[in-house]
């Protein structure tokens, strides 16, 4: 009879959840001993230590994204295929997470469901986010320069295109200037900028109001080049 209730209360607070030990104790002082049992009886699987889950179906990783409660941020290439209509399809999940625990039970978890969860683990979440559709994303302009620090320039400068009307130019500044493209001396900012102007040649207008003043490598220049011209072809 206890564990039918405590079951009972169990699914209706977290089916599609994960949740902890210490979750379940809220519900009965008895949560460890029902949680065992449960798990033997199939009713719930144990996803790592200390970590529970009440098997449910979903319709895709978004779906079970949403119905967890666990707090994460969803980052970098997969925020920009929000912004950007995903433009590049990518099966791989980019997660920030303050909580190690959560996150290593978050890759079980996707590991069991055969999707790819790539975690980080901050004690403070270092990019700008917002809730959007009951999930945190990180921001249009935060995700443009994670993009581009970690040589992700088609993701970013589509970004960058679909949202024109919607950036903040003065944020991208303000984040990129002293953000340094991984392995390179170059700044964030500036390889935005040359972008900016590669849309305004194209174009023959200014839709970027933004000046370039340096140049870059040749490796960059040309990666930039390749993307924006990509984007321009199939926006």
């Amino acid at each position: 009879m206890y564990l039918d209730s405590f079951y009972s209360e169990l699914t209706k607070r977290w089916q599609g959840s994960l949740f902890r030990v210490s979750d379940a104790y809220q519900i009965n002082r008895r949560a460890k001993e029902y949680l065992h049992r449960l798990s033997k009886e199939r009713k719930l699987k144990r996803i790592y230590w200390g970590w529970y889950f009440i098997p449910a179906e979903y319709k895709d990783p978004w779906d079970f994204l949403v119905k967890d409660r666990g707090f994460k941020v969803i980052v970098k290439q997969t925020a920009a295929s929000i912004w950007n209509y995903d433009f590049v399809h990518r099966d791989v999940y980019r997660l920030a997470v303050k909580d190690r625990s959560y996150g290593n039970a978050l890759e079980g978890f996707a590991k069991d469901m055969g999707w790819d969860f790539e975690i980080e683990y901050h004690k403070r979440i270092p990019y700008e986010y917002k809730k959007m559709d009951g999930l945190f994303i990180e921001t249009i302009e935060s995700s443009i320069v994670s993009c581009i620090s970690e040589w992700s320039f088609i993701d970013a400068f589509a970004t960058l295109y679909f949202r024109r009307d919607e950036v903040s130019f003065s944020k991208l500044k303000e984040m990129g200037r002293w953000k340094r493209i991984s392995s390179s001396d170059t700044r964030v900012w500036t390889a935005l900028k040359y972008g900016c102007r590669l849309f305004n040649e194209h174009f023959g207008k200014e839709i970027f109001h933004i000046r370039v003043r340096r140049e870059l490598n040749d490796d960059i220049r040309e990666l930039i080049e390749e993307a924006v011209k990509r984007v321009i072809e199939f926006a």
